[in-house]
């Protein structure tokens, strides 16, 4: 717990950053000239977000270790759900990053192996094939 304690603050620090900003990454998809017209500074905005992830996401890297490929599946996989809609992504994205996690920490635990298994190992298992498929993907677009 208290490695808990100690990336707390910087954590929420960075989510409190992220408050308020779905409806200025919902007007950046429309471009960064129309966002402006729309009020959106997009180089503050950028830098927001930026400093924000980097807060948030380095704290709980440096107190957990690396996980891979949650926050590339799971905003891929919840992007239909909520419209294409960033605004709306950012916090469905935290609870099924939240709910992945998880569920590998728990197979991580169930599975019987003869060595430790790894939760960014199961994470990875899952991530890979999925990235593979999402380059397979925007290859088919392009061609």
């Amino acid at each position: 717990m208290a490695d808990f304690w100690l990336m707390l603050p910087t954590t929420l620090i960075g989510w409190f950053m992220l408050l308020g900003i779905g409806k200025q990454l919902d007007g950046l998809t429309l471009g960064e000239r129309t966002a402006a017209s729309m009020g959106v500074k997009p180089v503050a905005l950028r830098w927001r977000v930026f400093i924000a992830i980097s807060l948030a996401v380095g704290a709980a890297v440096a107190t957990t270790g690396m996980i891979g490929f949650i926050g590339l599946v799971v905003p891929h996989l919840l992007r239909p759900l909520v419209g294409h809609q960033p605004g709306r992504l950012l916090g469905v994205s935290a609870l099924g990053g939240a709910a992945m996690l998880l569920a590998a920490d728990i197979g991580v635990r169930i599975i019987p192996t003869q060595t430790n298994l790894k939760v960014g190992v199961l994470t990875a298992l899952v991530g890979a094939p999925f990235f593979f498929l999402l380059i397979v993907r925007s290859r088919r677009a392009y061609l």
